[in-house]
């Protein structure tokens, strides 16, 4: 995956990459980033994990607490 990171504050505003197990192409954003993003509609937003770090991109990882 490759990640865009903003020259003034660090952050990785969004990245993109290639899996083929989980249909080729993507784009990750970080919402947290978006301006105009009211705080309660991120805390509501869904969430899906993924265990990339095992290449099982259909099922979660074991332990999610730590995200």
């Amino acid at each position: 995956m490759t990640h865009a990171l903003c020259t003034d504050c660090g952050i990785t505003p969004f990245g993109w990459g290639h899996i083929p197990q989980a249909s080729g192409d993507f784009v990750t954003i970080n919402l947290a980033c978006l301006d105009d993003l009211d705080p309660a509609e991120l805390i509501a937003a869904p969430v899906r994990y993924m265990d990339g770090k095992n290449d099982n991109w259909w099922h979660p990882p074991a332990e999610t607490q730590h995200l």
